[in-house]
């Protein structure tokens, strides 16, 4: 199958946002709790990352996406200015693939087109093996920072890249 990255419009949102949260279902069905996975196809969950997406483009902002053959849409990138007590200023916010994408190198493009070679930090939940030897293999490490997501009961970990690669 051939990919291919472009960056999202506004028509493009609400597939985005349903591909981030298939994503969940498909990825971390051994790591979150069935409630949660449940809750990320909720119709009023995927219109506020539709609404906060839209935010980004309005802001002059990018969303990238991974687009198969057919047009559907297989992947979702987001980065931009993180917190002021971050280690670095740029987040890598969102980095979603759908199972059928995974393993097939887009997500290392993705990465790149996202934040390209620049010291950057992101959020990825504890335990999640897969997505820790794919930041590992980009150069993040874990900083020690750890967080309880807000109403799901689950720990996530910051992992930063300070250096240039």
């Amino acid at each position: 199958m051939a990919w291919r990255i472009r960056q999202a419009g506004y028509a493009d949102l609400e597939g985005a946002a349903r591909t981030k949260a298939l994503s969940w279902v498909e990825s971390y069905a051994e790591l979150v709790p069935d409630d949660v996975l449940r809750r990320q196809l909720d119709p009023k969950r995927i219109s506020r990352t539709v609404a906060f997406w839209g935010d980004v483009l309005e802001g002059g902002g990018s969303v990238w996406i991974v687009v198969e053959d057919q047009g559907e849409i297989m992947g979702v990138a987001q980065a931009g200015i993180g917190s002021e007590d971050a280690p670095t200023p740029l987040e890598l916010s969102v980095l979603y693939l759908r199972k059928e994408a995974q393993g097939s190198g887009v997500a290392d493009a993705l990465l790149r087109t996202a934040i390209g070679d620049s010291p950057a930090y992101l959020w990825v939940l504890a335990g999640n093996a897969r997505a820790h030897a794919f930041y590992r293999r980009h150069g993040f490490v874990p900083d020690g920072t750890t967080k309880m997501i807000e109403g799901l009961g689950i720990t996530k970990e910051r992992w930063a890249r300070t250096e240039a690669v």
